[in-house]
């Protein structure tokens, strides 16, 4: 798989933007809103990515690294909002504080600002999924209604095989393409699954309930 490709299939992103910016038009649950500014942001990543790499022959790794963080940050405020944990205030805190002292003290204090580790991504990942996973076994308890239509639930479900994903996609860039099959395979299907969860979360955008007045 090109870069090209793998770019083209990345744009997908723009199946979920579209949509919620067709929803702007009316008034909806503002409870969503960091998952819609993550993927205004993620959308600016990737086309900086794009031309880092393909266009000035450049590594984007500074701008990867600096996107995980505010992926984190923003997707634990995110949970936050939603209130799926016990103690979610203090939770907030202090799991945004560890992913933010990880990430100041792999890419800061030891530089690796312009170099690509698979430590904090793994490590962020690896608490999304949990946290997806907190969410989704509650509303599977608690929610009476169609699941599939519900924003949270599809959301979670996004989140969780996405990141999941994360985990082992790191591991095997860690492990090099060239020195396994395995690894190269799980590296290059990568693209494919970013388009699975693109339209989960296209989805999860349309199903956005109206706000409250």
């Amino acid at each position: 798989m090109n870069l090209l490709f793998t770019f083209l299939l990345s744009q997908s992103i723009l199946l979920p933007i579209l949509i919620a910016f067709l929803r702007l038009r009316k008034s909806f649950d503002l409870q969503f809103l960091p998952f819609i500014i993550l993927l205004g942001i993620a959308f600016i990543s990737e086309i900086t990515s794009f031309l880092l790499v393909d266009v000035y022959h450049r590594s984007n790794a500074i701008s990867t690294n600096i996107y995980s963080l505010l992926e984190c940050i923003i997707l634990l405020y995110q949970f936050y909002l939603w209130g799926s944990v016990k103690h979610k205030k203090t939770l907030f805190i202090c799991l945004a504080l560890l992913t933010s002292g990880v990430w100041v003290t792999d890419h800061l204090i030891y530089h690796h600002l312009f170099t690509f580790r698979p430590y904090f991504r793994i490590f962020y990942a690896f608490i999304i999924v949990l946290l997806s996973i907190n969410t989704i076994n509650a509303m599977i308890v608690q929610y009476k209604g169609n699941l599939f239509r519900n924003t949270r639930f599809l959301l979670s479900m996004g989140f969780m095989i996405f990141f999941i994903y994360q985990i082992i996609y790191e591991a095997s860039f860690y492990v090099g393409y060239d020195k396994s099959l395995i690894a190269g395979r799980i590296i290059l299907f990568f693209g494919y699954l970013n388009f699975f969860v693109n339209v989960i979360f296209a989805a999860a955008v349309y199903f956005i309930p109206s706000r409250e007045t």
